[in-house]
């Protein structure tokens, strides 16, 4: 997968969920009462994704805001034999998805349905590298993890990301929520905590899973990336009230940029040295809150 910058192309930002369960498996909404929280916090798009069940999303979607069907599929294979969780994107069924079944089949089976899958919270999963290399043909991993974060905070996959960027492996970084709604004194809320913006043409079906296949977007919990630019030389990333624009390259490579005065910054500028494999842009904010970028690979600008 080469990256085609999202922020240099036509279209329109689309914000949306990607893992999302209702009553009908461990949530404890029902879909059109978690439709209408998302809709009414400004999101554009809702995937359901009940455990190893497709939730009917018929007549959930509107003018203004699409619901697209998935389920979070189990599947055996990995190292720790805790089982991998894989959100499955746009499958009607889940015929012929046991959660028995290794996680490649798994993969290769939803994808034969038409959908595409995202690895779900590898760090809480407690997947290895090694789980992660052997599997092809994902799209995406959760790089953050709303439930994760605040159930037991182990929300952050990063280093994960990172590992698999340099080895080569080209897979899209998401922020989901996971949402259960699941929540006490002592925990916040899981919904809306996480999400992806979409660049796309039109909020249709087709339109956003074309984004998600080709990149175009970006993941946050917070913050807004506004402009990624790519020069000749050096590249710039402008975001809003961040404490640090980071840019991020494999192993040493890269450069944090932080502000040393208390006032926001509001962009930097990076110049490659020539020898990074990967680039991807991390924007943090005061609050802890961070956006990140998918990654682009230098040497196809």
């Amino acid at each position: 997968m080469i990256l085609e910058n999202p922020f240099a192309i036509e279209g329109r930002w689309f914000k949306g969920n990607l893992h999302t369960h209702t009553t009908n498996s461990d949530g404890d909404r029902s879909p059109v009462q978690i439709v209408e929280h998302y809709r009414n916090q400004g999101y554009d798009f809702l995937f359901i994704t009940d455990h190893n069940r497709v939730t009917e999303v018929r007549g959930l979607s509107s003018a203004d805001f699409l619901v697209l069907p998935g389920a979070e599929l189990s599947a055996k294979g990995d190292e720790a034999r805790n089982g991998y969780h894989l959100v499955a994107l746009n499958i009607g069924d889940t015929e012929g998805l046991s959660p028995d079944l290794e996680a490649q089949e798994v993969i290769d089976r939803v994808r034969e349905k038409g959908g595409e899958v995202v690895v779900a919270h590898p760090y809480w999963s407690a997947l290895t590298i090694h789980d992660l290399l052997r599997l092809e043909g994902y799209i995406g991993l959760e790089i953050y993890n709303t439930s994760c974060f605040y159930s037991i905070a182990k929300g952050h996959s990063l280093v994960y990301w990172d590992a698999l960027l340099a080895r080569g492996c080209r897979v899209w970084g998401i922020a989901a929520d996971d949402v259960h709604w699941h929540f006490n004194d002592h925990r916040p809320n899981d919904a809306c905590g996480g999400w992806i913006m979409v660049k796309a043409p039109a909020l249709t079906v087709d339109n956003i899973l074309a984004a998600l296949r080709q990149g175009h977007f970006y993941a946050s919990n917070g913050p807004t990336i506004e402009a990624i630019r790519m020069g000749e030389q050096s590249i710039t990333a402008q975001a809003s009230k961040s404490r640090s624009i980071n840019f991020i390259a494999d192993g040493s490579r890269g450069e944090s940029f932080t502000s040393l005065d208390g006032r926001p910054l509001s962009w930097a500028e990076f110049t490659p040295a020539g020898k990074e494999k990967y680039l991807r842009v991390e924007c943090i904010r005061a609050d802890g809150t961070a956006a990140w970028s998918n990654p682009l690979w230098l040497g196809e600008r």
